[in-house]
């Protein structure tokens, strides 16, 4: 097989690049290793706690243990199936702030300033509510919608927060970040808003588009230092696929940079005592994961409805009914209904905090359980941590997992905001609009006030947002895996377009801020083939 570019991994990045570079009549292939997107819990927005360990449509993978969070291995779902994580995520749409990519621009990254950047987010996005016509854009395959369904809970929550000083934003995603609002959403009509239902959905039938679905990507091809294609197991037999023009690697921040390493392309040194031969020696593969590690203050609730009790049986039932029939209830809920960006400190640019609202409760332990007894939780997320991991081959295998270790935790800053949003949070819970709904507060537990004893619960119970970004950073220094148009550093015909090539975290989820990537790389790929 071949076209003249190849696309490897169909996620949130891969489904958007494919489709914009089909769209100018140059043939595409473009690999998935996981099935289609045929499961029905993925198009179903509460169907997603189904999906969060489910192995047909999901990595499962798992980081090493490491002494900052307890030794713990701890889960990493990511999707794999066409739409890759946008298939399985909590479908927030969040932008990030404006300081977020002038920051990169600052850092080297030419042409990627807020200026530079939002053109690419309103030419993906058509939301529903119209907002602001000089932020907001309309027409685009992404449909944005505010909540469908709010319960009377998020309400209070809103309240509260405007009680304990927050301002209301009307529009999270609009000029300004910081204050209360309510939450966004990726869908498409009831269902979910995948980049495969949009993007790859508007592209499927041009002939020059070829998808190849349960392809598990192996190892790159090259002719001296150029990238000419790549290989891919399927049903335990290995095929290559040739690239005309370009090799676009989309896997992701695990797959990305484990692809790169088992093709050749790392830290030399270490890619030798893997026993992999070098084709080029980029030290930065695999360097600068960073992902939003969070804690959650819990309390119990009397005198008003959770999504605890509506999502069990006999009371899901209607819900099920409602949904069916008007695309509302229950069933549309995706995972936050409103969030507070705000500061830990005083003094700060750029809010460095994200509180995350849900009328509901997980189980401390059981990944994508609900308590048992009505709960609601206040996710406390420090979006621009300090704090940096890797991501690296742990075998010549191509078909081996890598090793994960994220590094949480692992500096004062990232500490101190940590318990800046702690402090925030139970002030928004002890307003009186929330407060008049509160058991008590269950996780952390009242009896935790210290810096010290909050550390060390962080510690032992803290989990992910599942936002890793960073491990093919863009930049123009030594260490940077791919520039400014996403070549990768070294080598002719290979450019990485997805979450790893942010060189920092943006403020809050990252699945917009992977779409606008997808967006603006294919752009360049299409301006530089004209030139």
């Amino acid at each position: 097989m071949q076209a003249d570019y190849v696309v490897v991994g169909a996620g949130s990045a891969g489904c958007v690049v494919a489709s914009r570079l089909s769209e100018t009549g140059a043939s595409v292939i473009l690999l998935e290793a996981g099935p289609s997107d045929w499961h029905p819990m993925i198009h179903i927005p509460a169907g997603m706690r189904s999906l969060i360990r489910n192995p047909l449509v999901n990595w499962n993978f798992t980081t090493e243990p490491e002494a900052g969070t307890g030794e713990r291995r701890m889960e990493w779902p990511r999707g794999r199936t066409l739409g890759g994580s946008s298939s399985i995520n909590g479908m927030v749409y969040v932008r990030g702030a404006p300081a977020d990519f002038d920051g990169w621009a600052q850092m080297g990254c030419r042409g990627w300033s807020y200026d530079d950047v939002l053109p690419y987010f309103m030419k993906s996005e058509d939301y529903i509510q119209g907002g602001d016509p000089e932020v907001r854009g309309k027409g685009g395959p992404l449909k944005v919608e505010d909540y469908r369904t709010i319960l009377p809970l998020t309400h209070r929550f809103v309240e509260a927060a405007q009680q304990a000083g927050f301002p209301f934003n009307p529009d999270l995603n609009g000029k300004t970040r910081a204050g209360v609002g309510y939450s966004q959403m990726t869908r498409r009509g009831r269902l979910r808003g995948s980049t495969a239902q949009t993007f790859l959905r508007e592209a499927k039938g041009r002939p020059n588009l070829r998808v190849e679905t349960n392809a598990q990507a192996g190892k790159l091809l090259f002719e001296g230092k150029r990238c000419v294609g790549a290989t891919f197991r399927r049903n335990g037999k290995l095929h290559e696929v040739r690239a005309n023009r370009e090799v676009i690697v989309s896997g992701g921040a695990v797959n990305s940079p484990h692809i790169l390493h088992i093709s050749g392309v790392g830290p030399g040194a270490y890619l030798q005592s893997l026993g992999l031969p070098v084709v080029h020696d980029l030290a930065g593969v695999g360097a600068n994961l960073v992902d939003h590690y969070v804690i959650r203050v819990v309390h119990r609730v009397h005198g008003t409805a959770t999504v605890n009790e509506i999502a069990r049986f006999p009371r899901v039932v209607p819900e099920i009914v409602r949904f069916a029939l008007t695309g509302k209830g229950a069933l549309t809920f995706g995972v936050t209904t409103a969030q507070v960006f705000c500061d830990s400190r005083e003094g700060l640019a750029s809010p460095d905090l994200q509180l995350l609202f849900t009328p509901g409760s997980t189980h401390p332990t059981k990944l994508g359980e609900l308590d048992d007894q009505p709960g609601a939780s206040c996710v406390v997320c420090v979006v621009r941590p300090d704090s940096r991991g890797t991501i690296m081959a742990a075998s010549p295998d191509p078909f081996a997992r890598p090793a994960i270790r994220p590094n949480y935790l692992s500096t004062p800053t990232d500490e101190q905001a940590l318990l800046g949003g702690v402090r925030h949070a139970r002030r928004i819970f002890a307003a009186p609009a929330l407060a008049q709904h509160s058991s008590g507060e269950f996780r952390p537990g009242t009896e935790l006030q210290g810096d010290a004893d909050l550390l060390a619960y962080a510690r032992r119970v803290g989990t992910t947002l599942y936002h890793p970004v960073g491990t093919c950073r863009m930049g123009e220094d030594p260490r940077a895996v791919v520039d400014s148009r996403l070549r990768v550093h070294g080598i002719q015909g290979l450019r990485v377009m997805d979450a790893s090539v942010m060189p920092t975290l943006t403020t809050g989820n990252t699945n917009a801020p992977t779409i606008m990537i997808a967006e603006k790389g294919a752009a360049m790929i299409r301006e530089d083939a004209a030139a």
